[in-house]
């Protein structure tokens, strides 16, 4: 049951962190709030591959 929640929480930050990703490229130059959105991907991306792992690991239980 872990997995589930890992994957979703992972699926979720993604989405949020990309929508923001989007709204920041329309701005001009780069700053801290985009190292923030890429930290928040990164996070996100790094949740949903342990989720999966876990999964893995429980189907061939």
């Amino acid at each position: 049951m872990k997995h589930h929640i890992m994957i979703a929480l992972g699926l979720l930050m993604c989405v949020l962190f990309a929508y923001q990703g989007a709204l920041a490229l329309l701005t001009p130059g780069w700053g801290l709030q985009e190292a923030y959105i890429a930290g928040g991907l990164l996070l996100a991306g790094w949740l949903i591959r342990s989720g999966l792992v876990e999964w893995r690991i429980a189907r061939k239980r």
